[in-house]
């Protein structure tokens, strides 16, 4: 029957009741029923949800100190299968349940992945006078070579003490091919753990790598042997490697040396000959993701192809009429794209790039929408599936949370701004291109942000800018030409499509100088707690995947965790390196760093970028170094730096936190101090790695933490050869 009384329809008779003459748990009820509902209509998005907790799950897991046991995790996955089970007749219920397995999946991904990685690492640095073993790639970088290499024996190591791959550096441009063998004298070293607590830990996708140890050749003290009875996957990596080097030779011949160095960037993944200050330049300018092979590349190639491809296809009616040219579009670019990954050197953010982008051309295949938030999603959790330690990269992160915001964006409000363009004319088009191009550059910079700043200190407010031409830049004449100059170099004509890619490219560099040069646009910042920024990122993420109205209250929890992370964070006085050397004091109100003289540039760059501070401090007046000890003082605290002591009484009486580099404090002389220092000696620094010092105001005593404790016991953290 339909009401066809005059009064208006309510669709909910809880509507009509006054939320005044309800309780409190009536109340709750009701909510529920509306979370439930809308849980339940969108059951679509749970996918969504499920990837962003399997995330969430791995950081976790990496956050522990020690691997969990086995029994734990399979108690966790029981109890979450219990749940979803006594819960499956309950919205709200299963999908806490579901979310808590995935969390469970996530660590239990990383837990397999590490038994599948059981393999030796180098404990502390050695000699080696024999070193020999199989290249497995070589890849060259300012005036180097960097080889990784199955070393078949390690002057000085037992066999069960060998690491599965080594990674070293030699001197000059080695012709050296995939397959060949290594010989001569090396130097290696442990992987290279945190100097500091919270600074980035590189061991761990050296780890993940399969790589146990790194170093050097010493001198040109080496032979590479080339390969005689190489097996079908050396010869076909050989067979890559070759074609990788000769259109490295092509394009260096054809083109200026800084241009060249670019193109190599972009097409091949060789940014060796990038010079630094273009690298400089494109990091202020925000557009240092041109450098690395990455989704941008990757599906404008894919892009370029497939409409190529398509477009000539349908120019032959007998064709386009009697066969599905759309897929066989899609099936070319996915075979340029698979081409573009090997020659690129198959590294982790172009692996990302082509499962995304093959995903996307699966979906064409199967008559699927091509780009939504879902195959978003099953594109995430390859890659977490297949590379886990890719979670805790600024590649990953920043990938993914550019490309959630532009789908959800287009398919929700943005459909609205490019519906029904092709009745408008092409200057109105072209207007609104460039308006939607510019509100998805200011929300992937809005959301970007804080992982920009977690990472890497400094944030590029012109980068919107910057973007706004590059990208347009990239897609409609850069890209097109490197496509040109594939298909033409085998025939020798790539000349033609290098003189139309020059002045693309001087356009480029000339936009990342001129961005670089405003400092006004660059904003350094100190680097906020990683639960923060995990937190901020959940409610970003929640907001964007359940877009109904009702949901959105949830991201106010971890948005005020956040909040509460931010406001309760300590921030470290004093960083003294583990490789007892190197030292920073933070000035106050974090006015830059103050270094030892000897710093290294790589250590000044990281610290300078962990607190935000884009200058290092000078030796204020209350502070002085001579004899090679620095008396420094902050909070009310005096601080005394030094490789070797002397005089430990002296310090003993006048000093609130005393760091000896190289050398042990006397123990009897601590027992006797009146003072009770802090002390740092070399006993700490080598069996527990770099210190972060707190100096807290007022008589409260200084305290600090140490690599070992903030890292854990895990397998790629090797300190004091444990």
């Amino acid at each position: 029957m339909i009401d066809k009384s005059p009064r208006r329809a309510i669709p909910l008779n809880i509507r009509r009741i006054r939320w005044q003459q309800i309780t409190f748990f009536q109340g709750l009820n009701v909510v529920f029923e509306h979370v439930a509902t809308a849980l339940a209509d969108d059951r679509e998005k749970w996918i969504l949800s499920f990837a962003m907790f399997l995330g969430l799950g791995q950081a976790v897991y990496f956050s522990l100190l020690a691997q969990p046991s086995d029994y734990l995790l399979f108690f966790a996955l029981l109890l979450a299968a219990a749940g979803l089970w006594l819960s499956r007749h309950h919205v709200i219920a299963f999908f806490c349940c579901l979310m808590f397995a995935a969390a469970i999946l996530g660590g239990v991904v990383v837990q397999a992945h590490l038994y599948r990685l059981q393999g030796p690492v180098l404990l502390k640095p050695v000699y080696v006078e024999d070193l020999q073993g199989k290249i497995l790639s070589a890849e060259p970088r300012d005036g180097r070579t960097r080889l990784i290499m199955e070393p078949a024996h390690i002057d000085g190591l037992d066999d069960e003490q060998v690491p599965d791959r080594v990674r070293i550096s030699v001197l000059g441009d080695v012709v050296a091919r995939p397959g060949d063998g290594f010989a001569g004298k090396a130097k290696l070293f442990p992987l290279s753990v945190p100097e500091t607590p919270g600074d980035p830990d590189f061991a761990r996708n050296l780890y993940f790598d399969g790589i146990g140890a790194t170093g050097f050749a010493l001198g040109q003290s080496f032979q590479i042997i080339p390969a005689h009875d190489a097996t079908l996957g050396e010869y076909l990596s050989g067979l890559v490697e070759n074609t990788r080097l000769t259109i490295m030779t092509q394009i260096n011949a054809g083109l200026e040396p800084v241009k060249a160095g670019l193109t190599n960037a972009i097409l091949v993944g060789e940014r060796g000959g990038v010079p630094p200050d273009l690298a400089e330049d494109l990091r202020k300018s925000g557009l240092a993701h041109l450098l690395a092979i990455s989704g941008l590349h990757m599906g404008l190639l894919c892009g370029v192809v497939f409409f190529v491809v398509r477009f000539g296809l349908a120019l032959v009616p007998s064709i386009a009429l009697r066969h599905p040219i759309k897929k066989w579009a899609a099936v070319a670019g996915f075979v340029i794209g698979a081409l573009y990954l090997l020659l690129s050197g198959a590294t982790v953010p172009t692996q990302r790039a082509f499962v995304m982008t093959a995903i996307v051309l699966f979906a064409v295949l199967m008559d699927r929408r091509a780009i939504s938030l879902r195959l978003v999603a099953i594109a995430a959790i390859t890659v977490m599936v297949l590379r886990p330690d890719a979670i805790l990269g600024a590649s990953f992160q920043l990938s993914f949370a550019a490309v959630t915001v532009l789908v959800a964006f287009y398919q929700g409000r943005g459909a609205l701004l490019i519906a029904g363009q092709r009745d408008l004319p092409l200057w109105q088009r072209a207007g609104r291109y460039l308006f939607v191009l510019l509100v998805t550059g200011v929300m992937v910079t809005a959301v970007t942000a804080p992982i920009i700043g977690f990472h890497f200190g400094r944030i590029s407010f012109l980068g919107v800018i910057s973007n706004l031409v590059a990208i347009p830049l990239m897609a409609f004449w850069i890209m097109p030409c490197v496509v040109a100059v594939l298909v033409l170099l085998p025939f020798g004509l790539q000349a033609a499509a290098l003189a139309v890619l020059s002045p693309g490219l001087d356009m480029l560099i000339g936009l990342a100088h001129f961005i670089a040069g405003q400092d006004w646009g660059l904003w350094h910042i100190a680097q906020p707690s990683a639960l923060a920024v995990i937190c901020a990122l959940l409610a970003l993420l929640w907001v964007l995947i359940w877009q109904r109205r009702v949901l959105w209250p949830i991201a106010i929890v971890p948005m005020g965790a956040a909040v509460i992370f931010v406001i309760t964070a300590k921030t470290p006085d004093l960083l003294i390196g583990g490789d007892q050397k190197d030292w920073a004091l933070v000035r106050d109100d974090n006015d830059g760093l103050t270094f030892n003289s000897r710093a290294s540039s790589f250590h000044r760059d990281i610290w300078n970028a962990r607190f935000g501070t884009g200058f290092d401090a000078k030796i204020s007046a209350d502070q002085r170094c001579e004899f090679e000890r620095c008396w420094l003082k902050k909070n009310g605290k005096v601080i005394v730096i030094s490789e070797k002591i002397s005089d430990p009484f002296y310090l003993c009486r006048h000093a609130d936190v005393i760091v000896t580099l190289k050398q042990d404090f006397p123990k009897h002389v601590r027992k006797s101090c009146t003072r009770s220092p802090l002390v740092i000696d070399d006993d700490v620094l080598w069996w527990q790695g770099g210190v972060a010092v707190y100096l807290e105001n007022g008589q409260a005593p200084a305290h600090y933490e140490t690599v070992r404790q903030t890292s854990g016991n895990w397998p790629w953290i090797v300190i004091g050869g444990r």
